[in-house]
């Protein structure tokens, strides 16, 4: 089953989900008619078991396209999160058939292998027609697998090469149908039998999966995702986040989904904030491919605090001067004013001063970690420097006040506009 993306104009068409899930239907379902078909020829157990199998891998390829169909419909007031859950309620209902038809398998093996105990076996049909399909079905399920391998490992998607594991699970059992059949050649019956217990047992195993997983989903439950540390540091040091005031991960079948609350350390325009959650919710998705979607709640503190930087000359406290050369300046002061009052001050050595090239750079670098909201300057900074900052969503005011004291005057009298 693979799934859609947010971002698909650079795939070719065979990359895309849409295109790999009819193929991987198109197979699925060959391979299911035409084993059931030879299963009842042959009296089979394990070819029908792994014919169920194949339609196992049916029900999540469409589950998955219905899926891709609703996930392109938006959100509105009365389903908020999407229609992601169309294909788990899909899913949850089909898992009970395949509980039901691995049951049927299950019973009819080991009642096949009670009779071979009591001296009546099954006799399963070998032909060389018959053999020559189940080779043909290997090298077309072989062909798949090779052919998601090369997908997923050039688009590095994780689900997909998640799905070239399974059908690897998937040849495995083909295989070991082969061997049952080779065993019947040489009147070894009761292998088929137990092939099917195998079977049934890993359509068992599918159907949980499904089950469990759309049940979850059903039930809105948050999932323990593993990298949450890496997760919520990314945002936490995210440019103009103040606070994470909530983090869950759920999960909706195989989409993740990310919802977060976050408290800005600073009033924005609507405009700006809007910019912060794509943003963010852009490096949130390079960093974790498997995630689907991210929904961000930006709120604002309720005292608003600012953070000012200021290139100074030397360092006299709030009597010290401006420095009219932002690489140059002998020191930084930081403050973090809150109505207009300074609620914490420190005057920082320009450790980058000294340096011959990238200096306005790494200065800019460095004022970005610490979370500065306004930079006032004597003149206007570089392109580089100021790409910086425009991409952290600091402001720069050109100021021609001459010491720091100045500054907050200027800080204090804007609040009363």
């Amino acid at each position: 089953m693979i799934n859609v993306s947010d971002n698909q104009e650079d795939l070719k068409f065979y990359e895309k989900p849409v295109f790999l899930n009819y193929v991987l239907l198109l197979v699925n379902l060959g391979l299911f008619i035409s084993k059931l078909f030879f299963s009842i020829l042959s009296n089979s157990i394990a070819l029908q078991a792994d014919a169920f199998d194949n339609l196992t891998d049916c029900v999540m390829v469409i589950a998955s396209l219905i899926g891709i169909v609703y996930a392109r419909k938006k959100p509105n007031k009365k389903f908020p999160y999407g229609y992601y859950k169309v294909e788990n309620i899909i899913s949850l209902i089909i898992s009970l058939f395949i509980f039901y038809t691995a049951y049927e398998i299950l019973l009819q093996s080991i009642t096949e292998i009670g009779a071979f105990f009591v001296g009546n076996p099954k006799k399963v049909i070998v032909s060389f027609e018959i053999f020559i399909f189940l080779i043909v079905s290997l090298v077309i399920s072989l062909i798949t697998t090779v052919y998601l391998k090369f997908v997923g490992k050039k688009s590095n998607s994780p689900i997909i090469k998640s799905e070239a594991s399974e059908k690897l699970l998937d040849n495995l059992i083909s295989s070991s149908v082969i061997v049952g059949f080779i065993a019947a050649m040489f009147n070894i019956f009761v292998l088929d039998s137990i092939i099917g217990i195998f079977i049934s047992l890993f359509i068992f195993k599918g159907g949980y999966d499904i089950f469990v997983n759309s049940t979850k989903t059903l039930l809105d439950a948050v999932i323990d995702f593993e990298n949450r540390t890496e997760l919520y540091s990314i945002i936490e040091e995210f440019p103009r986040i103040k606070e994470v005031e909530k983090l869950e991960v759920r999960s909706y079948g195989k989409y993740i989904i990310v919802e977060v609350d976050v408290i800005l350390d600073k009033e924005m325009p609507l405009y700006q904030i809007k910019d912060l959650k794509n943003k963010l919710s852009s490096k949130i998705k390079s960093a974790f491919p498997k995630i689907f979607k991210v929904q961000i709640i930006a709120q604002e503190q309720e005292k608003p605090t600012l953070s000012i930087a200021v290139p100074l000359e030397n360092n006299e406290g709030l009597n010290s001067k401006v420095f009219d050369k932002f690489g140059d300046s002998n020191f930084f002061a930081i403050m973090e004013l809150q109505e207009g009052e300074i609620i914490n001050k420190e005057i920082i050595p320009n450790k980058f001063k000294d340096r011959e090239k990238r200096k306005g750079i790494l200065i800019s670098d460095w004022l970005v970690s610490k979370k500065v909201d306004k930079i006032y300057l004597k003149q206007d900074l570089k392109k580089g420097p100021k790409l910086v900052f425009q991409n952290s969503m600091i402001s720069l005011e050109i100021t021609d006040k001459d010491y720091l004291n100045e500054i907050i005057k200027h800080e204090k009298e804007l609040l009363k506009i």
